[in-house]
């Protein structure tokens, strides 16, 4: 890695990564070289996502195939932070601190944040979401492409009928498609 390389860090439980994520991605690589996507080992907000080696291997899919506008990575640096404290949240604001001390000297360490995180009823949750502000720059896209996890899960969850599967899987890339499918993840019903 080169020296002083801007380096951001875009965290999101990625249950399942969309096109959405990919915009926040794209509007990100404007200003880094190199972004680290790091999946929620253990949610701070009690979500309860798919199995951590099934993200990260969804996620893998979808860096593999996302042309973003610089380089991805994913990073399971969360995993090992929870393996220190088993049990307990892996906060934004550690894992923050975490990547500053492994990447000091090497890269300049921002927080990307997505529009849902931006909203100030959401940000005020993160722990020490003041100090992270004045400790680290942060990006904060803005929704161009309205799609959420939440909302392709409900689909994928619901779907009776084909055409309402293919929207949901519509708005992922189609690596991430073909590992959901694969895997028959999300999916409640036999299709």
């Amino acid at each position: 890695m080169m020296s002083h390389m801007k380096l951001g860090v875009f965290g999101s439980a990625f249950d399942p990564p969309t096109l959405g994520h990919l915009d926040v991605l794209r509007q990100a690589a404007i200003c880094h070289d190199h972004i680290l996507l790091v999946p929620s080992a253990f949610h701070a907000f009690d979500k309860k996502p798919l199995p951590f080696s099934l993200r990260l291997q969804m996620l893998q899919c979808f860096i593999d195939e996302a042309d973003a506008g610089c380089s991805l990575e994913v990073c399971n640096l969360e995993a090992e932070l929870l393996e220190q404290n088993p049990g307990k949240p892996v906060y934004t604001y550690d894992l923050m601190e975490a990547l500053t001390s492994k990447y000091k000297g090497k890269a300049d360490v921002s927080f990307i944040r997505g529009p849902d995180n931006a909203r100030p009823e959401t940000w005020s949750r993160f722990y020490k979401s003041k100090e992270i502000e004045e400790k680290w720059p942060i990006f904060t896209a803005i929704e161009r492409v309205a799609i959420r996890s939440s909302d392709v899960r409900k689909i994928l969850e619901s779907s009776k009928v084909a055409d309402d599967l293919q929207q949901g899987l519509n708005m992922l890339l189609p690596s991430v498609q073909a590992f959901i499918m694969n895997n028959n993840l999300y999916q409640t019903g036999n299709l």
